[in-house]
């Protein structure tokens, strides 16, 4: 598991589960409890997976699109940056798992997809490497 670990790109695991969760979740509103449990549980999976790959090869680099720092968006996680995003993964399973029961069906189906857009956000902002991307995952988590 140890170089199958360091070849997973974690960071663009973690902003894109929550994305296409989001957009199950508003295609197919029926379903859209299940996506989010399921959702929620991958990035809970995947945040475990980075931290695995923090311990074993250090801090984690992903350059988005093959573009580096001043031209592109890079990703960045370090000890810091892993604890917040275990604690919103935490709290983001309570809140769906609070909310599966909490919400009515002609409420949820606006609900998940905005629930899940707003990890992703988060998540993206725990990575984010620079200040603009800092200020976009900013107005992105504002819009949520």
């Amino acid at each position: 598991m140890g170089a199958a670990a360091a070849t997973i790109p974690w960071g663009a695991l973690l902003i894109v589960l929550p994305l296409l969760g989001a957009i199950a979740c508003f295609v197919w509103p029926n379903a859209a409890k299940k996506l989010a449990l399921g959702t929620v549980f991958a990035v809970l999976l995947s945040v475990a997976g980075l931290g695995f790959r923090l311990t074993t090869v250090g801090a984690y680099r992903h350059a988005v699109g093959g573009w580096g720092a001043p031209l592109g968006i890079e990703l960045v996680a370090d000890g810091v940056s892993l604890l917040m995003l275990a604690a919103a993964s935490i709290v983001g399973l309570g809140i769906t798992i609070y909310a599966t029961a909490y919400f009515q069906a002609r409420q949820s189906s606006r609900f998940w997809p905005l629930w899940l857009f707003l990890l992703g956000s988060l998540n993206a902002r725990f990575l984010s490497a620079d200040i603009f991307n800092l200020y976009v995952t900013l107005e992105l988590v504002g819009l949520a």
